[in-house]
């Protein structure tokens, strides 16, 4: 189905997004899109003051902000606190869908300014309850290293398990920069490298103009653009918001359907992002190389590793050669450079190329991979070639109960050795799981070539016939093979060993030069190499000896 939002959104800004670059300042407009059981709704910023002045005797308040300003001043803030929290439903809302899809955008950090906790539901989950979302809320937890991994979400005012900090009278707008000057200056450090994307936010909301007013305050005319997703918004109101150096993204909609037309927003941008996240990672290895070079809706032979540091030597000596001996390509989020800035768009853009992951689920941020995995395990694929990705779970300790159904968990003791039945275990599981997807990763090539994607089908022969191959050797005495084979080596070997047949050197060397072009230069790949190379591998695979 084509996109219907994403032509609205500037190439620029997408580009930011696609790099990592967007910092996302979510307003009360989001919260519009809440699920409440009938005939409950979300109030708008305007309602509240309507339900506010109604309590008042003898007064009658100019705007939202004189009426909660009045209703503190009259009843004092414990009742105000209390009165919010049922106008805003704190104890039955949950979040609705355009929270469920912005939940899956991959961003590091993101703002709000909203008082409930529609944000932090939804990310819990979204990360199969395995908790990834920090929120800050005082100035003191800016210092506070929450690790490399999860969801920064900063309450820039607040919200209401926090009285003191709520920012929702005049009285503490007024305050605001000389009250939180840290919040005030972390957010304005932001925002020289970030875009700001406001979303849920009008030119009459406070909030909207205490943000920006830090902004200019903090960095002036060197500001970078800004953008409002705005949904039916009118000319005017788009005047409004360009003459304060806010461009408008204006979704077609009505405001019946806001929700949902942010919903489908957020949804286009997520695939948007991970079609074009490639070419912002670099693999250090070449093999992996091959696979990221691989279109995204192919079926990758990537095994992503996702293990504590200490343990990770012990994967690659032990369990790396049993994923490759069944056709995979190991890789680890270190082995891999990220172009963009976003460590959870690396990770995110990782998972969406891999086939297979492997999760030592023992510390709290692979426990937060693994809530990532299983989520992206469990959605809807928009790449019918893809089969859903895999998800090897390895714990110490676990309740069953408590996972997720249809997930094989597989323990490994505490101190790790080389006889121990967790390796065995392990590598039948790649077997198992190399023979499943066998056949379709067999057909790849001529895929790929029908779809005339000839740099990425001889990727795909290529890869398929050295797979195949290290199987076939690997099944040869220890003695008789050399260890580790280059790829030349193990080619030529198996020439010479009989596993190739109607194959010359000399046409196999010629193969290994074309797959050399297409992974390591721009030059482009013509139909026939490509259907050399092909035809070649299929017909070379046709007659392998047992």
């Amino acid at each position: 189905m084509a996109p219907k939002y994403l032509s609205y959104f500037p190439k620029p800004l997408l580009d930011d997004l696609v790099n990592g670059r967007w910092l996302p300042v979510i307003g009360a407009g989001m919260s519009l899109n809440a699920v409440l059981p009938p005939p409950a709704k979300m109030p708008l910023w305007g309602d509240l003051s309507k339900h506010f002045a109604d309590e008042l005797t003898d007064y009658s308040p100019t705007g939202v902000l004189d009426a909660i300003s009045a209703y503190e001043h009259e009843f004092g803030r414990t009742r105000l606190i209390e009165r919010l929290a049922e106008l805003l439903h704190l104890d039955k809302v949950r979040p609705g869908p355009a929270h469920k899809e912005f939940c899956t955008l991959p961003f590091d950090i993101v703002c709000t300014t909203n008082f409930d906790f529609l944000l932090e539901k939804q990310y819990d989950l979204e990360r199969q309850d395995n908790r990834s979302v920090h929120p800050v809320v005082d100035e003191d937890q800016l210092s506070i290293n929450i690790g490399t991994t999860g969801i920064l979400l900063l309450k820039l005012h607040g919200d209401l398990r926090h009285p003191k900090r709520l920012v929702v009278t005049e009285a503490d707008y007024d305050g605001f920069l000389a009250n939180y000057p840290l919040i005030a200056t972390y957010l304005a450090n932001l925002l020289i490298t970030k875009t700001a994307v406001f979303v849920g936010y009008s030119l009459d909301d406070p909030d909207f103009r205490q943000i920006w007013h830090v902004v200019a305050t903090r960095l002036g005319k060197t500001r970078r653009m800004a953008y409002a997703v705005v949904v039916n918004a009118r000319p005017g109101d788009i005047a409004r918001f360009e003459r304060r150096g806010v461009k408008v993204v204006n979704l077609p909609g009505t405001r019946d359907r806001y929700g949902d037309v942010l919903a489908e927003a957020f949804a286009e941008l997520r695939e948007y992002r991970r079609e074009h996240a490639g070419p912002t990672l670099k693999p250090t290895d070449e093999k992996p190389l091959e696979q990221f070079l691989l279109p995204r809706d192919a079926m990758t032979r990537l095994c992503l590793f996702a293990t504590p540091l200490d343990v990770l030597p012990f994967y690659k000596q032990h369990i790396f050669p049993l994923a490759e001996a069944a056709g995979f390509v190991p890789v680890t989020p270190a082995d891999v450079v990220n172009l963009g800035e976003s460590i959870s768009a690396k990770i995110d853009t990782l998972i969406d190329r891999a086939a297979v992951m492997v999760v030592d689920a023992t510390t709290r941020n692979t426990q937060f991979e693994l809530g990532l995995a299983l989520g992206r395990a469990q959605e809807v694929s928009t790449r019918p070639n893809r089969q859903p990705l895999r998800v090897i779970p390895v714990v110490t300790e676990w309740n069953i109960a408590d996972s997720p159904p249809g997930v094989l968990y597989i323990s490994r003791p505490l101190i790790l050795s080389e006889d121990s039945d967790f390796i065995h275990i392990l590598g039948q599981t790649f077997v198992h799981l190399g023979q499943e997807m066998g056949h379709v990763q067999n057909l790849e090539p001529r895929r790929l070539f029908n779809a005339k994607e000839y740099r990425a089908a001889v990727i795909a022969a290529m890869s398929l016939l050295e797979a195949e191959l290290r199987k076939r050797l690997d099944k040869e005495p220890w003695e008789n093979v050399d260890r580790p084979l280059s790829l030349r080596q193990l080619f030529f070997r198996a020439i010479r060993a009989g596993h190739i047949e109607n194959a010359t050197e000399e046409e196999v060397s010629n193969w290994m030069k074309l797959r050399n072009t297409a992974v390591h230069t721009a030059l482009p790949v013509g139909r026939n190499e490509a259907k050399a190379v092909v035809e070649g591998v299929e017909r070379s695979l046709g007659l392998l000896l047992a």
